[in-house]
């Protein structure tokens, strides 16, 4: 571990730590996709820490980059297989996983983790709350959570004041490495996806072709949750199926399960309150951590108000029915035994 580190102490981290639902599937996808071609700049995308989470997703599409790096616990071995992977021909380490900003993960703790580098720079991507906190309630229902049941207004209610003043949550890494070295872009001021992953790859040090027309770099986009999903994963989880493969394939079917239409989990007034609460801290975020107007993450352009028909009440009716018969069957041909909650 010593002799690999003496290695890299010239070499620097860019390190993406996220928002969820910011980019940063499609960033990982591109990344992957272009290890080689990144190699050629002097820049490695680890296979090391990789977590292929698609087997274990329900949305086609879905990664987290090196989650295994942002987990808590003791990475010593693994840190050491990742300075071992670094070849002598790169100057620059490129580690992407939006879990670094899960509200559990510790700056501190996680940057410990790469101090052999001599330089550490930190890739935030954020979005504006109203909308990213609907994203993330989706997320984290469909994930492997089995304990999240709760509906949105009651996740909102008891997770929101803590999630969404991001600039008390993401301080801490501006404070450790520094206002130089901490690099914060806004989702709704970039014009897509790809250039969010140009922008990461500036930061990286890139330089060739690989910048020149992202959009045509072959990667596969992550499949949205809609909200009516979200109410048979909340059943699915309230089943606690012990397998986790067992509990993707179900997902997978709920997803295929579900009636055409959809409802809204934000009322008019949860995303008056949202932009009420967080329109001080955007404004203190963007004159300190951007150094261009950034409108767009400062609740400055109206969403996208239409929606889709609902389903009829007989619609959702059959639907739940079939959900909790496929949980029921599930449960039993995997011999779990006790209640659903």
């Amino acid at each position: 571990m010593s002799t690999a580190a003496k290695s890299v102490k010239d070499r620097t981290l860019v390190l993406h730590i996220g928002l969820h639902n910011a980019a940063a599937s499609y960033l990982q996808h591109v990344l992957s996709v272009r290890r080689y071609d990144l190699l050629r700049e002097g820049v490695l995308y680890p296979m090391t820490g990789a977590v292929d989470r698609v087997s274990f997703s329900s949305p086609e599409g879905a990664q987290s980059g090196h989650a295994s790096l942002a987990r808590a616990g003791d990475r010593r071995t693994l840190v050491s297989e990742l300075l071992d992977e670094i070849p002598d021909t790169v100057s620059t380490l490129l580690v992407s996983s939006e879990d670094f900003t899960l509200p559990k993960a510790d700056a501190g703790e996680c940057l410990r983790r790469f101090s052999a580098f001599g330089s550490v720079q930190i890739v935030l991507v954020l979005r504006r709350q109203d909308a990213w906190i609907e994203s993330y309630y989706k997320h984290v229902v469909d994930q492997y959570r089995t304990s999240e049941t709760r509906s949105f207004d009651e996740f909102l209610r008891q997770m929101g004041p803590k999630l969404l003043d991001f600039h008390t949550r993401f301080s801490p890494w501006r404070d450790l490495v520094g206002p130089e070295s901490f690099h914060v872009l806004s989702y709704d001021d970039l014009e897509s996806a790809a250039a969010v992953c140009r922008r990461v790859l500036e930061i990286a040090g890139v330089r060739g072709p690989i910048l020149d027309d992202p959009e045509s770099i072959p990667a596969p986009r992550s499949e949205t949750a809609r909200a009516i999903d979200t109410l048979g994963m909340r059943i699915l989880n309230a089943y606690r199926l012990e397998d986790r493969d067992e509990r993707a394939t179900m997902a997978r079917a709920i997803y295929a399960a579900a009636p055409e239409g959809d409802f809204e989990l934000m009322t008019p007034e949860m995303r008056d309150g949202i932009q009420a609460r967080c329109a001080p801290i955007n404004e203190r975020i963007e004159a300190e951590w951007f150094g261009e107007p950034v409108p767009g993450f400062r609740f400055g352009a109206p969403l996208d108000g239409s929606a889709e028909s609902l389903p009829s009440g007989l619609e959702v009716v059959d639907y739940v029915d079939r959900v909790i018969s496929l949980c029921e069957g599930a449960r039993k041909a995997t011999g779990q035994i006790g209640s659903a909650e």
